[in-house]
């Protein structure tokens, strides 16, 4: 049954998601660079390689087939460098609005943030994000149909040869026109049940430096199922300097723009829109209500927030070797 998709128990524990992040160039990716590689390329190049065996989702492999309820999900773009995604989420457990300082300290000295996250108990909180939650060895896997290509080395992406049976959208059997057995098609049902399980399961917008997420079907309407359900949720982009330079591109958003890697997922997510004008009139008022929108908190950024902020900067500091200060001077928080 979708309601109860078992893929929704899939949560990835902040210590495992850094511990992948620190040994991506030591598992299989060696040439990976964080300020150059996507989640897009990660997800190719290291995720499936290494639950090739278990042919699983890495999140069921760390955390050897048991289920793990999530805290929160993440939605993001897989065309986002994969070390911003990273500290985007590291970013919301430590209450942070903005990733460009845990972006500099993933690349400089990522055993900071681990610190923090021990001190503060926050080391096993858990994120559903779908590059580590979904099983790509029961999809996408085995082939590379766009010829889609390593952003460093220009080379085609490697495809698997693990044997699992691929579900997609259309394979039989269906249920209101969409697979039952695959797990890209799920995220509105993975939401449902964890909504309906938790009060407090919230989704995360780990926006990404160009805004290229809010381009995007499935984020979109994601984004507007968080909102129908009334999930909290929250916006980490990478600095109140980015969010400016792009906020006005967002004013004229239209869902019937919005691109996805398959031309029939977009087709799916219009069909199920009676009145398109109406959804896009929401998604306006999602981000930019003056009361409940998600850019809201950004532009009402008060005095006591600031100094919360300073107090995690001094935190940081302290648990650094001193480099905090450093890669701050460059961040605009």
């Amino acid at each position: 049954c979708m309601s109860d998709w078992k893929g929704a128990v899939r949560g990835i524990a902040l210590q495992d998601l850094l511990r992948f992040y620190r040994g991506l160039r030591h598992s299989g990716m060696a040439h990976f660079q964080s300020d150059m590689h996507t989640t897009k390329d990660v997800v190719r190049q290291a995720i499936i390689p290494q639950t090739k065996t278990s042919r699983s989702s890495y999140a069921s492999m760390v955390a050897n087939g048991r289920p793990v309820v999530p805290r929160k999900m993440v939605t993001h773009n897989w065309d986002n460098l994969f070390r911003d995604l990273v500290a985007a989420v590291i970013a919301d457990a430590l209450s942070e609005c903005s990733f460009a300082l845990i972006s500099k300290l993933l690349d400089e000295d990522p055993q900071v943030l681990e610190r923090m996250l021990i001190a503060r108990g926050l080391d096993l909180d858990t994120y559903w994000i779908c590059a580590f939650s979904v099983n790509q060895h029961a999809s996408i896997c085995g082939g590379n149909p766009h010829q889609e290509v390593d952003s460093v080395t220009g080379q085609l992406h490697p495809t698997c040869d693990c044997g699992l049976e691929k579900y997609f959208n259309g394979t039989e059997p269906c249920e209101d026109g969409r697979s039952v057995r695959c797990e890209l098609n799920k995220f509105d049902h993975m939401m449902g049940y964890l909504a309906l399980s938790s009060s407090t399961f919230a989704q995360v917008v780990a926006v990404d430096a160009e805004f290229q997420l809010f381009g995007r079907a499935w984020c979109v309407a994601e984004l507007a199922e968080a909102r129908r359900r009334c999930m909290p949720q929250s916006l980490v982009v990478l600095s109140a300097e980015n969010l400016r330079v792009h906020e006005s591109s967002l004013r004229g958003l239209k869902v019937e723009d919005m691109t996805a890697s398959r031309p029939e997922d977009v087709k799916e997510i219009l069909a199920n829109i009676p009145d398109l004008e109406a959804f896009n009139e929401a998604i306006q008022s999602l981000l930019f209500d003056e009361r409940s929108g998600l850019l809201a908190g950004w532009r009402d950024l008060d005095v006591a927030r600031q100094m919360a902020e300073i107090a995690r900067l001094i935190s940081l500091h302290e648990a650094s070797t001193g480099g905090v200060w450093r890669h701050w001077v460059g961040s605009t928080i």
